[in-house]
């Protein structure tokens, strides 16, 4: 029988086949996680891409607006509240 060893932060293990289960097993655990992160990462994607078309809308938007207020002259007669 071999002697107990540890790997990195594995606990020592008596058999190669208990290191080895114990390795696939933190794979495993490390893939679903990737797999996680790759989703939430599209998702974040899709979002950030929304939200630049709403800026690009708004933008516009206000180029517009401000357009609109600069045409104005300073003859236009006051509001009737003044």
């Amino acid at each position: 029988m071999r002697e107990s060893v540890a790997i990195g932060n594995l606990p020592a293990m008596t058999t190669d086949a208990d290191r080895i289960a114990e390795l696939e097993t933190r794979l495993a655990h490390q893939e679903q996680a990737a797999d996680e992160l790759s989703a939430v990462v599209a998702e974040q994607a899709n979002l950030v891409e929304l939200l630049r078309e709403q800026v690009r809308r708004l933008s516009g938007q206000m180029g517009e607006l401000a357009e609109v207020v600069n045409d104005k002259t300073p003859n236009d007669p006051p509001p009737p509240h003044y």
